[in-house]
């Protein structure tokens, strides 16, 4: 028998040592790289849908590959979901960071139920939203909070002097004193807001006083923190020719920024420039009282609100706008676009905006944006959804309106999200009134 001489100075027999050629190393290098490349593909699979092999992988959980192009409109054709448990879908909320938010494409309405679409109607607002402010259970108070101060009481001083030589209006908002509003506790923030109005030339009046029609500009002063008797004196000039001043209405408005970063309107007066003597030179002191506003509505905005709680996504389509008043006096059009917000206490998490519509006065849009919301956070984020009009030559983007979608504004908005709550992985569809 053969021995071989190790280097210790032992004996080994030669039967024992394995001699490998050169191909059977890389045998063995090959297989050991095939078996990574398993498990790493299996991984891939396993937590991300795409994967090239996602459709064929074992360690999928529960999900149902969407065939063909992700579309994600209203009214697609949804696949089946996992089984849900209605016992959480009104979880308890809780206070807590949320992480960062991402927009994504429509690969997460993988848990969706097919072609379920929910179109609320005026009728079904008011009496589901009774029952569910009734019932509590969606509040962890039992009840909607009182979404702003009521103003009681406030008188607010202005100046105004024309030279009608250059056809310049000097506006002076100089302070709001008397301010008074029902809930002591508020804290509130005011800054006053100008809107000039320029009402089409009309043969007959039929006694309106003033005619708030087509917002020709809008102004606003500074904010002035936590002050009930705020002082401003912030002075604006604006071009109007003389032969124009009189088909002018001033609005102003005393505004706050509530804990949901809403703009709030406190109290408001109105005043038709055609009555006020502006031709001598001189500056003209006025002081009145605030009265409470009046809604002025810009148009109405169709939208859609999905959840999906086990991908927790929140979906929202801006699908069309109808009403929109025209921006672009000369063309008669609007060019307008849509701003989203998602906000948790009064904090933006994500913006994202549609596309510019131009020259229509009812655009369709028919655009989606996802976001990630935990299940526990979905009773306290919402959406600020801000309708604009793009100016591009004049680099000028106009404010037309807003509204709010969430538990705490108004019936239509509180209806709209308590039923995507209640229906998961529904589309629930309804019309929203655009305020100023």
């Amino acid at each position: 028998m053969l021995f071989l001489t190790t280097s210790d100075g032992t004996n080994v027999p030669a039967t024992e040592i394995i001699v490998l050629d050169v191909w059977d190393k890389l045998g063995i290098i090959a297989c050991a790289a095939l078996f990574l490349a398993i498990v790493l593909i299996c991984l891939v699979c396993a937590l991300s849908p795409d994967c090239c092999l996602y459709n064929y992988c074992p360690f999928q959980y529960e999900q149902v590959p969407v065939k063909g192009k992700n579309n994600h409109k209203y009214g697609s054709v949804l696949p089946s979901p996992p089984p849900y448990d209605s016992k959480d879908k009104f979880p308890p909320p809780v206070f807590k960071q949320l992480g960062a938010v991402r927009e994504f494409e429509s690969s997460e309405y993988s848990d969706s139920s097919g072609t379920n679409v929910i179109e609320l109607k005026k009728s079904k607002y008011k009496s589901d939203s009774r029952k569910s402010s009734l019932n509590g259970s969606i509040y962890s108070s039992g009840k909607m909070e009182r979404e702003t101060p009521i103003l009681d009481n406030g008188v607010i001083e202005y100046s105004l002097k024309y030279d009608k030589f250059e056809g310049k209006l000097n506006i002076n908002i100089l302070q709001v004193k008397d301010l008074c509003v029902t809930d002591l506790a508020a804290i509130i923030s005011p800054y006053a807001r100008v809107r000039l109005f320029r009402a089409p030339r009309q043969i007959f009046n039929l006694g309106k006083e003033h005619v708030i029609n087509n917002l020709d500009m809008e102004l606003r002063t500074k904010m002035q923190k936590s002050s009930v008797n705020p002082v401003f004196n912030e002075l604006f000039t604006v071009s109007i020719e003389p032969n124009e001043l009189r088909h002018y209405t001033m609005k102003l408005q005393l505004c706050d920024l509530d804990k949901f970063s809403r703009h709030v309107v406190l109290g408001e007066t109105t005043v038709g420039l055609k009555k006020l003597e502006l031709t001598d030179f001189s500056e003209n002191h006025f002081s009145q009282p605030l009265h409470h506003p009046e809604e002025e509505e810009a148009g109405d905005i169709y939208l859609s609100l999905t959840y999906l709680p086990t991908a927790e996504k929140l979906y929202l389509t801006v699908i069309k706008i109808k009403g929109l008043k025209a921006m672009n006096k000369q063309q008669n059009t609007t060019d307008a676009y849509v701003k989203i917000a998602l906000m948790h206490e009064g904090r933006h998490l994500k913006k994202s905006k549609t596309i510019i519509k131009k020259g229509e006065l009812n655009p369709d849009f028919d655009e989606t944006f996802a976001f990630d919301v935990p299940n526990k956070e979905l009773a306290r984020v919402y959406f600020r959804v801000t309708v604009l009009h793009a100016n591009k030559e004049l680099h000028d983007h106009r404010l037309i309106g807003r509204i709010y979608l969430g538990l705490n504004f108004d019936v239509n908005a509180h209806a709209h999200w308590s039923e995507m709550m209640q229906h998961p992985r529904k589309q629930i569809m309804c019309w929203h009134k655009i305020r100023c």
